[in-house]
């Protein structure tokens, strides 16, 4: 660099430091993006996805601009509202140009119910009991429908200028342009993008770009609020997202996953219930929001920074079954609230957000990123996990999820079986031994320490554990409660078949056939396990009272955990079977 050079950019410094110093800038705006009107059609021809990040930064979103305000066209605010569709090979949303709003947006690969048959076909009041058949379809070609549009106050992608109902009203009956009618994406295209442009209402614009992506359930939704006025606008804007979806059925299946409001904040997923939402929930600092049920979840993620997220909830009449009255319900909903601003004329604020409508699939949870996952939240994990893992593995070789958990259970009891069956030659040690345990008792019953003493000492003799029976129960326990949280929660499951009448291994036996089977292989269970026999005569009726209460809990099973339960029976009476038949050595005096 020559001097004349360098003495141009030390004069070029001073004389910016000079200026700032006797006419600082003006205070900044709040952290949300804002940008010139000129950037507006540049950004909207825009057709790339802004690059996954895990911390919202202001430059991400700044981009160059290019077009002066002059060759922006009005909207004309006499247009006929009408639905618009955005179409990709898993799902298809309705846009209503009235309000710019979500209208429906259904998942193309899974159904809302399924036909089953069960006996509240014949019996009606045994429905809420047992679940309905779902002879009816309940939505419109019987898919899952991601926006309950039960709630009239908060349709997904609506929006609320808060303090100022009567800007709000005007928004929701002005019917935006829409840049295309009918959006597909063909099987090899990239991303497709519909924009949605509002007539200017009070001096203000909206602009509403959404932009779908292939192979996964993601949309990328982009908002500009635009001030057409010649004045500052104070503003604080509020953004919806949608509301829970519609539950599946009425009755039978017990819910064992959370549903309702979720976030992720530090780390770790945060649920809250509907019923303790009381006007708004408000979070902070959360990596995103959404809903969620039992299977699936809508999520958003705020790509520009935010003020806050929130929940609401409101009521609805449900209407699960025909000819029946509709119960008061409350449904949840969520969005994000932008931080206030006094937007100067010809200035937009442009918030982005990364959303996820779909099921609860981890490779599909993965592909969206920021911890979605982990909305997959199941009870005892480190053992659920795997099992699903292996249940998805097994399932691939034989293409049946209910041959799948016959096989599953089957690698189980292996796996368990060195302990099962040392607890199993336990207590029949611990039956050889209930004749002289009962004269060591009525020999000491009134010096209990003698008792213990010398029962100890039987104990050794015959190198017995008093505990070893208790083993192979407490082993499975948590290996049952792990089942059943993944089967409960596991997707993949949802209206898989199994045979002849069970259709759906994620809903109860409709027919109670194999509560009943497991009923019946949990009695005989109990009268082939020699512990029975060491029992007094409470401890006895108590025992023989379970198989008849289990029976009835697994009338509300899922069919699929029922499958484990009675296929784990018939493998425990066959072990019992095995040990009964082997001679065991003689007592020691």
């Amino acid at each position: 660099m020559d001097k004349n050079t360098l003495l141009a950019v030390v004069l070029s410094g001073a004389i910016m430091v000079g200026w700032y110093a006797l006419f600082p800038p003006p205070e900044p705006l709040p952290p949300e993006v804002v940008k010139t009107v000129d950037q507006e059609l540049t950004d909207r021809t825009k057709n790339s996805i802004r690059p996954e990040s895990n911390e919202l930064k202001v430059e991400d979103s700044i981009l160059p601009s290019a077009t002066p305000l002059s060759s922006i066209k009005e909207v004309d605010s006499s247009l006929p509202s009408k639905e618009v569709i955005i179409e990709t090979d898993n799902y298809r949303l309705v846009l209503d140009t009235r309000g710019g709003i979500g209208k429906s947006l259904q998942l193309k690969h899974f159904k809302h119910t399924k036909p089953r048959l069960t006996l509240s076909t014949w019996f009606p009041f045994l429905t809420s009991f047992i679940g309905p058949d779902f002879r009816d379809e309940i939505t419109e070609s019987n898919r899952v429908q991601m926006f309950g549009n039960h709630l009239e106050e908060a349709p997904a992608f609506a929006h609320e200028f808060k303090g100022d109902t009567k800007t709000t009203a005007m928004f929701r009956n002005a019917v935006f342009a829409s840049s295309e009618d009918h959006v597909v994406q063909e099987e090899g295209e990239g991303n497709v993008t519909l924009t949605l442009t509002s007539p200017i209402v009070n001096g203000l614009q909206l602009v509403k770009i959404f932009e779908a992506s292939p192979d996964n359930y993601i949309l990328n939704y982009r908002v500009q609020l635009i001030n057409r006025s010649n004045e500052i606008r104070p503003l604080e804007v509020l953004y919806f997202f949608g509301e829970q979806r519609l539950a599946d059925s009425a009755g039978g299946m017990q819910q064992v996953s959370h549903e309702g409001p979720v976030f992720f904040f530090d780390e770790s997923l945060q649920t809250e219930s509907t019923e303790n939402i009381e006007n708004e929930l408000t979070v902070t600092q959360m990596k995103w929001l959404g809903v969620e049920d039992q299977y699936f979840i809508g999520a958003a993620v705020p790509m520009t920074p935010v003020r806050n997220g929130f929940f609401r909830a409101g009521a609805y009449l449900s209407e699960l079954q025909p000819n029946q009255q509709g119960e008061r319900k409350l449904s949840p909903y969520f969005g994000v609230a932008l931080p206030p601003t006094n937007l100067q004329p010809s200035l937009l604020v442009e918030s982005d957000f990364r959303m996820f409508y779909g099921p609860k699939e981890d490779e599909e949870l993965m592909k969206f990123g920021h911890k979605l996952v982990m909305s997959h939240d199941m009870t005892l994990e480190v053992l659920a996990g795997p099992l699903l893992d292996l249940l998805r593995l097994i399932f691939g070789y034989v293409g049946n999820y209910g041959v799948a958990i016959i096989i599953l259970t089957i690698i189980v009891r292996i796996v368990l079986f060195p302990l099962t069956f040392k607890g199993m030659k336990s207590m029949k040690r611990m039956q050889q031994l209930t004749p002289r345990m009962k004269k060591l008792q009525e020999k000491y019953k009134n010096n209990k320490e003698k008792l213990n003493k010398e029962m100890m000492e039987l104990y050794r003799k015959n190198k017995v554990n008093p505990l070893g029976g208790c083993l192979p129960l407490l082993l499975q326990i948590p290996v049952f409660f792990a089942l059943y949280s993944s089967l409960s929660s596991a997707v993949e499951l949802r209206h898989a078949p199994f045979i002849f009448w069970i259709g759906d291994l994620s809903q109860p036996d409709g027919l109670g056939i194999t509560p009943l089977l497991m009923g019946a292989s949990m009695y005989i269970q109990q009268k082939m396990t020699p512990q029975t026999a060491m029992m007094d005569s409470t401890q006895a009726k108590i025992m023989q009272m379970l198989p008849f209460i289990f029976t009835i809990f697994t009338f509300t099973f899922p069919s699929g955990l029922t499958l484990y339960w009675v296929t784990s029976n018939i493998l425990s009476i066959a072990q019992q079977q095995i040990i009964n038949r082997i001679k065991t050595p003689e007592l020691e005096h």
